[in-house]
C-alpha cells in the first residue's frame, strides 16, 4: 500500500512538471502562431517575393485571394519552378484581388468639421491648417468589407468587428503603437466613439491571441510592438470618463501584461550592485524572412553572406525582434554601432550585425513601469483591492532596476543595457527620454530638480544644431531610425516627459528649471509643426486666402511619417498620410495652440 501511494505521489509529481512544461512550451510559442500557405510560408510565398515582380513584398501578402484557397493552392502546385515573371503575373491577376480590397472607408456620422481644440489657436494660419488635418481623419478610417470575399476566399487581414484608424499608404491595416499616438489625435478632434472602437479592436486581439500584434495582419502574429494599450484606455478614459470601457478592459489588459511577464522577461544581475531584477526586451522566435519584408530580409541574410544556417536562424529572429521594438531599423540594436555608416544603400551590411536579443531596452521598460501604476490605479477604480500592492510593488522593483542599470551618471542619461558586455549602451538615442514620459524616475532625481538641465541639454544642443526636430539618435547609418530622420512619436515623448516633469516639481524657487522648461516644451512644439506644415507646404499643400500654393508643384501636399532634423521643408521618407503624425500635430496644438507662431520656413519657401 505505501508503495503504491509512493508511486502515486511520484507519478502526480512527475505530471505537474509534464504539464507544466507543456504550458510553458505553450507560451513561449504563442507568438509565431500563422501557418498560412500563402500569407505566412511556404513555396508560392517565397516564388512571388523573390520574383521581384512588386517593389515592395508588402504588396502580395496583402492581396486577398478572388477564388477559394484550395483552388488557389492547386494553381500554384502547377506553376512551373522556374516561373517567368509573365507566369506568376497571369497567375496573380486570375486568384488575387488588389491589396487592401478587404477594407473600405467608413463615412463618419456626425463629424464635426470644426472640434472645439482650433478656438485655442492664436495663428489664423496654423487654425486652419489644423482643421485640413482635423477633417483629414475620414480618409484613415476604415472598416472590414464582407461582401466581396467570395466563399473559401482568404486574406492575409485579421477581421476587426468595428471601425478603426490607420496609419495610411502602405499601411493598410491597424497597428498597434501607432494607435496610441492617433487616439491621442482622436480624442482632440472629439472622435470619441472612433477612439474606442480603436481600443476594443486591439482589446479582441488580446483575447484572441493573448497580445496585440504588431499589426492586423495574420503574418505579424509572430511579434507585438511597444506595449501602449493600458495608456490607450487611460487616456481615453481621462477624456471621457467612461467607466464601462474600464471595467470590461481590465481584466484583458491583465492578460496582456501577463503574457509580457511570461514571454518578454529576463532576469539580470547588475554588476554595480550585485542585485537581481526581472525586466523585459524585446525577443521573437524567427527564422524565415517577414512575408512584407521577403525580400529584403532574404537578400540581407542570404545574398552574398557566408553565415551558417544556425547564425542565419539567429540572424532572422534578430531582424523581426527588432521590428517588434517598432525602431526597425536603428544603430541601438547592431554590435558595433560607431563602425556604421550609409555607404550601402540597402543596409544589408549593417543589418547582418543585429543583435537586438541582448539590448534591453530603456523605453520598453519605462512603458512596462508607467502601466504597472496605471494598473495599480485601475485595480482600485474596479474594487480590485488585492492588485493594487502587486501592480505597485512591480513597479517599484523595475523601477530599482531602471535606476540601477539605465541610469548613466557621467552621461547624465538613461541608456540601454546589453547583457553580453554587461555595461550601457553607447548609443544616445530618443529613447533616452522615455523614463521622463513614464515618470519612472527615483525620487532623488526628481529633488534634484537641476539634473534635468543636464539631461535635457542634449535636446537643446540639437534644436541649437538642426532647424529641424530632434534627430532619433546621432549616428548617420541610413537606417530610418538613426540621422537624420525624427519621428512623431518620439517628440511627444520628449515634449509630455518635460510637462510631466514640470507638474511633479513642487519647489516654486526653482524659477531657472520652471522656464527651461516652458521654453524647451515650446521650443519643441514648434519645431514639430515647423516640420510638418513646411514639408506639406513644399509639396504642394495650400490654403486659400492664407497660403499660395508653390508654382510648378503639382501635387496637394503630403504628410509624412517622420521628418529630416536637417531641414524644415524636408520629409524623412517613408508612408504618408499619417497616422501618428495627424495625432500628435493635434495633441501639440490642442496644448500649445496659443503660443505656437508660423513657421518662417513659409516665406523662405516662396
Amino acid at each position: 500500500m505505501w508503495i503504491d501511494m509512493k508511486f502515486r505521489e511520484i507519478i502526480n509529481k512527475y505530471l505537474v512538471v509534464f504539464l507544466w512544461c507543456w504550458w510553458l512550451k505553450f507560451i513561449l510559442e504563442a507568438k509565431g502562431e500563422c501557418d498560412s500557405q500563402i500569407y505566412c510560408s511556404g513555396s508560392l510565398l517565397k516564388k512571388i517575393q523573390l520574383s521581384g515582380i512588386y517593389n515592395d513584398s508588402k504588396t502580395f501578402v496583402d492581396k486577398p485571394t478572388i477564388k477559394p484557397l484550395d483552388e488557389v493552392l492547386a494553381a500554384a502546385s502547377l506553376l512551373p519552378e522556374n516561373s517567368t515573371n509573365d507566369e506568376l503575373q497571369n497567375f496573380l491577376s486570375t486568384y488575387f484581388g488588389p491589396e487592401g480590397q478587404e477594407l473600405i472607408l467608413v463615412n463618419i456620422t456626425n463629424f464635426n468639421s470644426t472640434p472645439s481644440f482650433l478656438q485655442k489657436i492664436k495663428s489664423p494660419l496654423l487654425q486652419e491648417f489644423a482643421k485640413r488635418v482635423h477633417n483629414y481623419w475620414p480618409n484613415l478610417t476604415r472598416e472590414v468589407n464582407q461582401s466581396f470575399m467570395c466563399e473559401g476566399c482568404v486574406s492575409s487581414f485579421i477581421a476587426l468587428n468595428r471601425t478603426f484608424v490607420i496609419p495610411g499608404g502602405r499601411f493598410r491595416e491597424i497597428y498597434y503603437w501607432d494607435s496610441y499616438f492617433i487616439i491621442e489625435g482622436l480624442l482632440v478632434s472629439e472622435l470619441y466613439d472612433i477612439a474606442k472602437n480603436v481600443i476594443l479592436n486591439l482589446l479582441d486581439l488580446v483575447e484572441i491571441y493573448g497580445f496585440v500584434p504588431n499589426g492586423s495582419r495574420i503574418y505579424y502574429l509572430n511579434r507585438s510592438q511597444p506595449p501602449l494599450l493600458v495608456q490607450m484606455v487611460k487616456i481615453y478614459y481621462q477624456a471621457t470618463n467612461d467607466t464601462t470601457l474600464l471595467y470590461d478592459a481590465f481584466p484583458i489588459l491583465i492578460k496582456e501584461y501577463n503574457f509580457w511577464r511570461q514571454n518578454n522577461s529576463i532576469r539580470i544581475i547588475s554588476p554595480k550592485s550585485k542585485k537581481l531584477y526581472t525586466l523585459n526586451r524585446y525577443i521573437v522566435n524567427n527564422n524565415a524572412p517577414r512575408p512584407e519584408s521577403y525580400l529584403d530580409d532574404f537578400n540581407t541574410v542570404e545574398l552574398n553572406n557566408t553565415l551558417n544556417s544556425t547564425a542565419r536562424e539567429e540572424l532572422y529572429a534578430d531582424i523581426a525582434t527588432t521590428a517588434e521594438s517598432g525602431w526597425d531599423f536603428s544603430s541601438r540594436w547592431v554590435k558595433e554601432p560607431f563602425k556604421n555608416s550609409s555607404t550601402n544603400d540597402n543596409n544589408y551590411e549593417i543589418l547582418r550585425t543585429l543583435n537586438a536579443d541582448v539590448i534591453i531596452p530603456i523605453d520598453l521598460n519605462s512603458i512596462l513601469y508607467m502601466n504597472e501604476i496605471t494598473l495599480s490605479e485601475f485595480s482600485e477604480k474596479v474594487g480590485e483591492e488585492k492588485m493594487i500592492d502587486t501592480f505597485k510593488n512591480a513597479a517599484k522593483k523595475r523601477l530599482e532596476g531602471i535606476t540601477d542599470l539605465f541610469w548613466d551618471e557621467e552621461l547624465e542619461l538613461f541608456m540601454d543595457y546589453n547583457i553580453s558586455s554587461e555595461s550601457r549602451s553607447e548609443v544616445f538615442s530618443l529613447a533616452s527620454y522615455f523614463p521622463f514620459w513614464a515618470e519612472s524616475l527615483p525620487k532623488d532625481f526628481i529633488t534634484n530638480s537641476t539634473t534635468i538641465l543636464d539631461t535635457f541639454s542634449y535636446i537643446t544642443d540639437l534644436l541649437s544644431k538642426y532647424p529641424g526636430s530632434p534627430p532619433t539618435t546621432l549616428i548617420n547609418s541610413g537606417l530610418q531610425w538613426d540621422f537624420p530622420n525624427s519621428w512623431p512619436p518620439l517628440n511627444y515623448v520628449l515634449i509630455k516627459g518635460l510637462i510631466n516633469f514640470h507638474h511633479r516639481d513642487d519647489n516654486d524657487s526653482e524659477s531657472e528649471i520652471k522656464e527651461f522648461i516652458m521654453n524647451s516644451t515650446k521650443n519643441l512644439s514648434q519645431r514639430y509643426v515647423d516640420s510638418v506644415l513646411c514639408a506639406w507646404y513644399s509639396t504642394g499643400g495650400s490654403i486659400p486666402g492664407y497660403l499660395n500654393k508653390l508654382s510648378g508643384v503639382e501635387d496637394t501636399g503630403h504628410i509624412f511619417e517622420k521628418y529630416s532634423t536637417l531641414e524644415l521643408s524636408l520629409p524623412g521618407g517613408g508612408g504618408v498620410g499619417f497616422g501618428w503624425t495627424n495625432g500628435v500635430l493635434l495633441w501639440i496644438f490642442s496644448n500649445f495652440g496659443d503660443i505656437l507662431e508660423e513657421p518662417e520656413c513659409l516665406s523662405d519657401l516662396t
